[in-house]
């Protein structure tokens, strides 16, 4: 349909004026777009996008092939007064449209016979030639669909031509469409229905019904089952589950925005994400079945996993680690970089002070833009939350002790009841990966995704195999540097990424001193910035000294623990002093042993008698019971106390230095202190921190 319309065209058509003065007048106070006619006659033409909604209605069945005739003059006059259409013509349904356009049709013959013999006799061949048959083709076939009504032989009549004659005159065209079947689309019973079904406890229908009932006042009947199943049945999904779900489920059945990531280049964009392994792992320290958390960074331009991270919980320490190996590079890592936007979620490792912070935090520090999603709405982040699937759950689901909920929950059972049987009769289980197979495992499975066509990737030609595939995540990154991409200006060096990843706190000078904890750290060079506020950055496996930087991002000095503590007395004095207490601390125990044994033996009694001495016999001590009692109380005093494990990580790494060096000394380790010396360096805790000891060390000098 052409898109111009001239005014002798659009005169009597609905919603139109029946004289060229009065379309042009209508056209000017009405502002409709125009523009100067073509060809003969001169005149203006106006653009369809202008015109009245019933105008542009007739314009659309006057291109039709049934009907290619404009409406009558009889019908153009009463036209132009009509009220509002019946109901929207988009709102038709498919079996209303169907009656709707086969009225059209007939209606559209009725005028041109109109014109031919009047309204009565027009009426009159109209009827007879439906009834016998004689109507031209399509026009025949319309006459049952006209009607609307159930039955065979169904045909026309002069009241039904009559009345579309008046709904035509009094609504326009629109008048000719059935009215909908359906009555008390909302019958009065439903609000009470909906009140008891709309609730996130998920009652069933029949349920609500019941409580329903209750509620229902006593002039109300009360419905059926299959009434309100069908009444149900008719509602929108989100309409049935309104109430029942809410948040993240509910915003699930709703339309959803898809975000382009193709106008992106590597380390634009990060995000990151915990994820709780869903296979049990032995622990490093007890060695039984435990849940590690695990934490992924990807690049949203390549789907790159360019970092990763586990610990033995969700924590500040977890994420930053994860974040440092993201920004590490290296012979065997030949990617990754610091990201211009870190994209996360509000959990609490994240949103650290140790990470987040404004002045003090690691992405502060590293000149990366934080940035969290709305709570409540994990579609925000589907990347990341789909890696997790694609990594660490297809991971996990290649191990017996697999726990995910696809899990069969019988198999899942018997598996850890196997693992508990192991652990009562050997201390521990075949079953579970142990910490240093768990993190290989992780690298594997990372490496992995990697190197697997990722399906929101460009596609190219397999080299292999001829055949178009979608790019892997390495092959995108490598695409991006052939490109013209320069992940130099991303990456930093090995002493930049050390000095940049320490964390740090906000101290405040006080006598050449800063705190930190219950640690104190001092300087004389600090003297000079008394009562000025300054960052602490600290050794999280050293705990000898600390950084000192100004509020300006400048290295002030090297800070040493209780560096300006002295001995109270001379370190020789109170040597010899604590060799006199030991030496008396053991004659008091002699003498208490001594005194025991002779009880055990009985004591000789001198009993005085009148003049007389009593005979006594000399009770001579046995020296090898005694000297075997001096040994054993000599190994209980010396007994170490009960070995238990610190409740951080920081202690956790100088308990591990203590017993290296018990070892050192050749000193036997009970077995519990021996299983955590040989099982704690394989932990990513240990890893980290030994990492940052020696290379910040290799700064130092």
């Amino acid at each position: 349909m052409k898109e111009w319309w001239a005014v002798p065209e659009l005169m009597g058509l609905p919603g139109m004026p029946s004289t060229p003065q009065g379309a042009r007048f209508k056209a000017n106070t009405e502002q409709w777009q125009s523009r100067p006619r073509q060809g003969r006659g001169g005149g203006r033409e106006y653009h369809i996008s202008s015109l009245p909604d019933e105008t542009k209605t007739a314009l659309h069945f006057r291109a039709s092939t049934h009907f290619p005739e404009p409406v009558s003059p009889a019908c153009k006059a009463v036209a132009a007064k009509k009220e509002e259409p019946v109901q929207d013509l988009t709102s038709l349904k498919s079996w209303q449209r169907k009656v709707f356009d086969a009225r059209v049709a007939l209606f559209r013959e009725f005028e041109n016979l109109q014109k031919l013999h009047g309204t009565n006799k027009a009426v009159e061949v109209l009827v007879d030639m439906a009834r016998a048959g004689t109507l031209p083709e399509p026009l025949q076939s319309c006459v049952a669909d006209a009607n609307a009504r159930p039955g065979q032989g169904r045909t026309l009549s002069r009241s039904m031509i009559l009345g579309w004659q008046r709904a035509v005159r009094r609504y326009g065209v629109t008048g000719l469409a059935p009215a909908a079947l359906e009555q008390n689309d909302f019958p009065e019973w439903a609000s009470y229905f909906m009140r008891c079904y709309q609730m996130p406890s998920n009652p069933s229908i029949p349920e609500a019904m019941e409580a329903m009932e209750k509620q229902l006042p006593a002039e109300m009947t009360m419905p059926t089952y299959h009434q309100v199943v069908r009444w149900h049945n008719k509602r929108s999904r989100l309409e049935q589950e309104k109430g029942r779900k809410t948040g993240s489920a509910y915003l699930a059945l709703k339309g959803y925005r898809k975000r382009d990531t193709s106008g992106y280049r590597p380390l634009c964009i990060g995000q990151c994400d915990g994820h709780s392994y869903k296979a049990y792992v032995a622990h490093p320290i007890t060695g039984k079945p435990y849940h590690p958390e695990v934490c992924a960074v990807l690049d949203v331009a390549t789907r790159l996993a360019v970092g990763w991270s586990t610990g033995l919980a969700e924590s500040a320490l977890t994420v930053a680690s994860a974040i440092r190996h993201a920004a590490t590079v290296h012979e065997h890592k030949p990617y990754g970089g610091i990201f211009d936007i870190l994209y996360t979620d509000g959990g609490s490792g994240n949103m650290a002070k140790i990470n987040a912070d404004d002045a003090t935090g690691l992405f502060a520090r590293i000149g990366t833009t934080f940035a969290t999603g709305r709570p409540g709405n994990p579609q925000g982040r589907g990347l990341i939350e789909k890696s997790n699937q694609s990594i660490w759950i297809r991971a996990a689901k290649q191990l017996p002790a697999y726990t995910g909920k696809s899990m069969d929950k019988g198999a899942r059972r018997n598996m850890y009841i196997a693992i508990q049987r192991d652990f009562k009769n050997k201390g521990y289980s075949d079953h579970l990966l142990s910490w240093k197979q768990f993190l290989e495992y992780c690298q594997e499975a990372v490496d992995s995704y990697n190197n697997r066509p990722h399906s929101a990737l460009p596609k190219l030609t397999d080299p292999e195999t001829g055949r178009k595939r979608h790019m892997t995540p390495l092959e995108c990154w490598a695409w991006h540097i052939a490109d013209g991409w320069k992940p130099e200006e991303h990456q930093l060096s090995e002493a930049e990424v050390e000095v940049l990843w320490l964390p740090r706190e906000e101290r405040t000078v006080a006598r050449a001193t800063v705190s930190l904890g219950n640690n104190h750290y001092y300087n004389s060079m600090l003297a000079h910035m008394e009562g000025r506020k300054v960052q602490v950055a600290y050794y999280p496996t050293d705990a000898s000294r600390v950084q000192i930087w100004d509020m300006e991002g400048r290295l002030v000095c090297y800070a040493e623990y209780e560096k300006n503590l002295v001995d109270m007395f001379p370190k020789a004095m109170v040597e010899q002093a604590q060799e006199r207490r030991t030496k008396a601390r053991a004659s008091i125990k002699e003498q208490q042993l001594k005194e025991i044994y002779d009880e055990r033996r009985g004591v000789a009694e001198i009993v005085s008698m009148a003049g007389r001495t009593a005979k006594i016999t000399e009770l001579r001590p046995d020296r090898a019971v005694i000297e075997q009692a001096r040994k054993q109380l000599e190994q209980e005093l010396s007994k170490p106390a009960e070995f238990s494990l610190p409740d951080n990580d920081r202690d956790m790494v100088r308990l591990w230095h203590e017993l290296d060096r018990r070892v050192e000394d050749g000193e036997q380790l009970e077995d519990r202190a021996l299983r955590f010396y040989e099982s704690f360096p394989n932990s990513d805790t240990f890893r980290v921190f030994s990492e940052v000891e020696r290379e910040l060390s290799i700064q130092a000098r």
